[in-house]
C-alpha cells in the first residue's frame, strides 16, 4: 500500500516524531523544522494522536518535576509570570491554561479526552496549544528541578518510549 494513501499504515512512530521535533526545537534551535515534523506527523497520524503524544510528554515532565520538588505551581501565577516575561502572548493564555490543565491532569492519572479538546478548539488551536504547552511545561519543569531543557527532554523521551508497546514478532 502506498504510504500517501489515506488508510496506509503509519511509517513513523509518535515517539520518533516527538524525539525529532523536540531535538530540533530544544537542541538545534530550529523551530520551523520542528513545526514541519509536527505537521508531517499530523498528516500521517491525525491531529488528536499527535496532540495526545504532546500532552503525555508534558505530563511526564510534570510528574518528574513533582517527584523531585514535591511541589506544584499555581497555574494563575505561572501564567501571569509567563505573560509578563513575554514567553506567552497574552491572547494565548486561555488556550495554554486549558492545555496545561489537561497535561497536569494526565500527570495526576486522569487523562482528559483529546477528542473533546479537538471538538472545542479545532485542529489548529489544539496542535498549537499542545506544542506550546509542551515547550512551556519543559521550560517550567527544567527550571524547577534545576536541569537544562536538553537534559529534561532526554529524560522525558526515554520515559515516553518505555510505554510504547513493541510489536510482537511474526510467527
Amino acid at each position: 500500500m502506498d504510504p500517501s494513501e489515506p488508510n496506509a499504515p503509519s511509517t513513523t512512530s509518535l515517539p520518533a516524531v516527538l524525539r525529532e521535533a523536540l531535538e530540533l526545537q530544544i537542541l538545534e534551535q530550529e523551530p520551523e523544522a520542528a513545526a514541519g515534523v509536527i505537521g508531517a506527523a499530523v498528516g500521517e497520524h491525525g491531529a488528536a494522536p499527535v496532540a495526545q503524544a504532546l500532552l503525555e510528554a508534558t505530563a511526564v515532565a510534570f510528574r518528574r518535576m513533582v517527584s523531585i520538588t514535591d511541589e506544584a505551581f499555581d497555574l494563575a501565577e505561572l501564567l501571569t509570570q509567563l505573560a509578563l516575561d513575554g514567553a506567552v502572548p497574552e491572547h494565548r493564555l486561555e488556550l495554554l491554561t486549558e492545555i496545561l490543565t489537561c497535561a497536569a491532569a494526565t500527570a495526576g492519572g486522569i487523562r482528559p479526552s483529546v477528542d473533546a479538546l479537538l471538538g472545542r478548539l479545532g485542529d489548529q488551536d489544539l496542535l498549537f496549544g499542545a506544542w506550546l504547552g509542551t515547550l512551556t511545561g519543559l521550560r517550567v519543569a527544567s527550571m524547577a528541578i534545576e536541569v537544562t531543557e536538553a537534559e529534561l527532554v532526554e529524560d522525558v523521551l526515554l520515559a515516553f518510549e518505555v510505554f510504547v508497546e513493541e510489536p510482537e514478532p511474526a510467527e
